[in-house]
């Protein structure tokens, strides 16, 4: 069922299911259709009718040709502990749910609330955690909630082993280009600049191939050596963009060039960049997610990068990420660019290993109620955590990640449970497992005395949670996040992140004239205030 899921749009067949698909109207910022209908979708009468047949949706059409499409999961349900104490999902660090958000806000528009994932606007934040002599240093920490009255906010966090730069293998890539008519103008150039600034990375032992596509596919540039920036850069010059979009064919292409160029050891990857709006192909989604299946097993890898907000289809690019293990980035300026593939070079590129999943037990006797904040689409079953058939996610070297509980306490002299991760080494089938307790030593008595990380993933939890119309946000106001942020140390609030948080809030808080759908009458190591406590 869940590599079905890749339908998303490949050639635009699919999305159905239990999670439903969403068309947002990106012109108007003053109101926004309510979780669980379907919001206006703009789009030409040519191409309305395949969308209303592959989708299964209806629309209302307008003038403008402006459209996005999401797929909504729904929000994770308040748990009884006694029922179910195990907590278990995929480990996620994409941020294309967060820089779209950005994008629109920058542009006077609210972002639509399906197109919104809580995870992500997590992981989107730079934390400051310890790392060990293991491959993941987990952390942890427990807070009175600011948002949820009797409720605490528990903080875990895994941090991969940063590997360097001159340890880094030679990289193969494939970088797969839209040249469709959807990405002329603004998009080429977001395009061009990304992967020019991608290849300004490489070196002499790294190989580049390029395949175009738009009606159909074609090699633009054979594998070339990395040191032959002139030959690469004057190849990405040379994309021109025009006709429909054979996503299919573009990534089926893609994939039998990495395969020709995989090399065992080394990085392997395909970077594939659309608006993921397909709309010509007739490869079946069922044959694509075979040919990722295979690739994946033989240690290629994906990179999605997503660029154009008015026209995108964001359910297609994150889902291809997904099932392609990979990572699921969004290109709207040149800051995001450089934060991809300059800041964030080694993490994107290579790989410390797969199939990672986070497993949280608590104990009934210490948390009478837990919810996870966001990973909806990458929740797992109990007995997948050991599963090495089951997919989870892929981690670079130094990637950080995330995740938020809110829990009810009923007793904090006791310790509140197990922190588990399990993963596979990027070319192998083993399971390795990490275990950590999560003591009672790490429960702060209020919110003053937690960590600045503590506080700011909280907060950018709390704004992702607003945006998307949760129910349990509609008990604190946009003042209520800013005003946790405007707690922190001047060092934090000068960092250019929260400065790029606090604005999209007070933005959001100008535009959002929504009605909510919900109106009713331890042992740690050396402490730093700044930081979430490393477990031991």
């Amino acid at each position: 069922m869940k590599l079905k899921r890749l339908l998303s749009g490949l050639t635009v067949l699919g999305l159905v299911g239990c999670a439903q698909v969403h068309y947002s109207e990106t012109s108007s910022s003053s109101s926004q259709a309510p979780s669980g209908s379907v919001a206006t979708l703009m789009i030409p009468q040519e191409r309305a009718e395949q969308y209303d047949r592959n989708y299964g949706e209806r629309y209302i059409q307008t003038q403008d040709r402006a459209y996005q499409i999401f797929r909504e999961y729904g929000v994770n349900p308040t748990i009884l502990t006694q029922a179910q104490t195990q907590s278990t999902f995929a480990m996620d660090v994409d941020d294309g749910s967060y820089r779209l958000a950005l994008s629109m806000l920058n542009k006077g528009q609210m972002p639509h609330a399906a197109g919104i994932r809580v995870e992500e606007f997590v992981n989107a934040q730079r934390y400051q955690y310890a790392a060990n002599n293991e491959l993941f240093a987990l952390s942890a920490e427990v807070m009175p909630s600011p948002f949820r009255e009797g409720y605490h906010v528990l903080h875990v966090g895994v941090q991969a082993k940063n590997v360097d730069a001159s340890q880094r293998p030679p990289a193969n890539l494939v970088l797969v280009a839209d040249v469709s008519g959807s990405m002329e103008g603004a998009n080429m150039e977001l395009q061009k600049q990304a992967f020019s600034t991608l290849v300004a990375q490489l070196d002499d032992d790294d190989r580049v191939a390029i395949v175009a596509y738009s009606d159909n596919a074609r090699v633009v540039l054979k594998p070339t050596s990395g040191g032959k920036q002139r030959q690469i850069i004057g190849a990405i010059n040379r994309l021109e963009a025009g006709g429909s979009t054979n996503a299919a064919l573009g990534l089926t292409q893609g994939y039998q060039m990495a395969e020709s160029m995989l090399q065992p050891g080394f990085i392997n990857r395909v970077v594939f960049t659309s608006d993921g709006l397909a709309n010509t192909g007739a490869t079946s989604p069922e044959a694509i997610i075979s040919l990722i299946r295979r690739q994946k097993d033989q240690g290629i890898f994906m990179t999605t990068v997503g660029i154009g907000d008015r026209m995108y289809n964001d359910a297609m690019m994150e889902q291809l990420a997904n099932q392609g293990n990979g990572h699921y980035l969004f290109i709207g300026n040149q800051y995001d660019i450089q934060r991809a593939f300059v800041d964030n070079f080694m993490s994107q590129m290579h790989v410390v290993a797969k199939n990672a999943k986070v497993q949280v037990e608590f104990d009934p006797s210490v948390v009478s109620h837990y919810r996870l904040l966001g990973y909806e689409n990458r929740g797992l079953n109990n007995e997948d955590f050991a599963d090495s058939r089951v997919d989870g996610g892929e981690l670079g070297s130094g990637h950080r990640v995330t995740a938020l509980y809110e829990v009810k306490l009923v007793n904090t002299k006791k310790d509140l449970g197990k922190f588990s991760i399990a993963y596979q080494k990027p070319y192998g089938q083993q399971v390795f497992f990490i275990n950590r307790t999560i003591s009672s030593d790490v429960i702060k008595s209020s919110v003053a005395n937690s960590s600045s990380d503590m506080k700011l993933s909280a907060a950018a939890a709390a704004f992702a949670e607003k945006l998307r119309l949760s129910y349990w946000s509609s008990r604190y106001d946009y003042q209520t996040i800013d005003g946790l942020l405007a707690s922190l140390p001047l060092n934090y609030q000068s960092s250019e992140q929260v400065r790029t948080l606090r604005d999209a809030i007070a933005t959001a808080s100008q535009l959002d004239r929504r009605v909510y759908p919900y109106q009713t009458s331890q042992n740690t190591t050396v402490f730093n205030l700044d930081h979430v406590p490393l477990l031991k």
